[in-house]
């Protein structure tokens, strides 16, 4: 340690090693110091946060002497993947004194980035640019990445971005428009959709449901749905001209390790899916039915439609119109829900 930085290198690891460093999101008992807000982690309690951001400033809020302690024989500053949580941790540890100070840009940037809230504008473009600066197909620093595998760009991009986090989070990113101007536009509309939408919020089921207006369009991202409530799970109805489009997911509320709720358990996807397809009265592996993808996966989502969904895709090509009335959909996405629900104890 150094006055207020800590002077580790910056690395990305594919695998656990013995060698001690301060593992920043994600778990995967790496020896050192877990800084993280991923299920299994092991930061300490008192620096605990919903967002591994937010562990990573409370740890850079401590004196020098306790970081020291803290981290006490590594050897390097570590992630395991790549995201914008990730980049943001990593860069409140190695710079406090500049990260302090732009906490809630920090954070608001991580919760776009994990829990696809969008609690600005400017979090949601930084979100976008920080994940887009990664991609080759996409990236300005597409020259740097040259040759090397997936956790070598990683680590390149890394490094970069938190060089270049300050001037990202003081400026307009007009210069990377290129990297979130697309995304904007998307969310714009999706926002849109849904405030032409009739919502219902059911709050007793952590549930948030939005059913579209016959044939108007319909077209909403994760980040317009988890933007738009606080709900864990959210139900996308679309009503077009021979039945309605069905997109249900479930948020990373009720998968990472937080502090500030206790997620309920979740539904049985598969067994829903299977209810749905007796109900819809087609083959579970037809080309059109009613799919899902495995619950244990950090935001899983069920759907009628096509096969070819990805996880943690910010739009569905997959959703094909359904015969089932919404009125049937939302009984059985409710019936799922109220069979895995755990009241808290007296």
């Amino acid at each position: 340690m150094k006055g207020d930085a800590v002077e580790l290198p910056l690395v990305v690891l594919d695998r656990r090693t013995e060698e001690r460093v301060v593992s920043v999101d994600g778990a995967w008992d790496q020896p050192g110091l877990n800084l993280s807000h991923w299920p299994g982690n092991a930061t300490p309690k008192e620096l605990r946060h919903d967002l591994s951001t937010g562990a990573a400033l409370n740890f850079g809020r401590l004196a020098a002497e306790a970081r020291a302690r803290l981290a006490a024989g590594c050897r390097a500053i570590a992630n395991n993947h790549f995201d914008t949580d990730g980049a943001c941790a990593v860069f409140a540890v190695r710079h406090p004194e500049l990260a302090l100070p732009r906490e809630k840009g920090l954070l608001e940037a991580a919760a776009a980035g994990d829990f696809y809230q969008v609690p600005s504008e400017k979090a949601f473009v930084l979100d976008a640019v920080i994940t887009n600066l990664a991609d080759p197909a996409r990236s300005p620093w597409e020259e740097r990445f040259r040759g090397l595998d997936a956790r070598g760009r990683h680590e390149v991009a890394l490094c970069g971005i938190v060089e270049r986090l300050p001037a990202m989070l003081d400026g307009d990113l007009a210069d990377l428009a290129d990297l979130w101007k697309p995304e904007l536009e998307a969310l714009r509309a999706g926002r849109e959709d849904l405030a032409a939408a009739a919502r219902d919020e059911v709050v007793h089921l952590d549930l948030c449901v939005w059913e579209s207006r016959p044939l108007a369009r319909f077209r909403p991202g994760r980040h317009a749905l988890f933007g738009g409530t606080r709900c864990d799970r959210a139900l996308a109805i679309g009503r077009g001209r021979a039945g309605a489009t069905y997109r249900f997911v479930l948020s990373t509320l009720s998968w990472f390790d937080l502090e500030s709720r206790e997620p309920q358990p979740r539904p049985d996807l598969r067994a829903l899916a299977e209810r749905l397809n007796e109900a819809e009265g087609c083959a579970p592996g037809g080309e059109v039915a009613w799919r899902t993808q495995a619950v244990e996966g950090p935001s899983p989502e069920l759907w009628h439609g096509t096969a070819d969904v990805e996880d943690f895709a910010e739009h569905s090509d997959a959703l094909r119109e359904s015969r089932l009335e919404p009125a049937t959909v939302r009984r059985a996405v409710a019936d799922a829900l109220r069979a895995c629900w755990a009241f808290p104890e007296s």
